[in-house]
């Protein structure tokens, strides 16, 4: 099956923020490449990082020992 732009947007907007860290959007546009050679690497993997971190705010971690 050969995958499409809309495929490609899918996975992005809905799959990638689903993840447990942005780390694994590199892998994820590994693979998808295999699957059609006019795939924009790049371009999923910004998009695929956006829509993580839109999902996924970063908290601010309270490290401070109190004595």
């Amino acid at each position: 099956m050969k995958m499409t732009r809309q495929h490609f947007e899918f996975i992005a907007d809905r799959i990638a923020p689903k993840l447990p860290w942005p780390s694994h959007i590199q892998y994820i546009a590994d693979e998808l490449a295999k699957t059609n050679p006019r795939f924009n690497k790049m371009k999923f993997i910004n998009r695929a990082e956006q829509a993580w971190f839109d999902n996924n705010p970063i908290e601010e971690i309270d490290d401070e020992c109190p004595y």
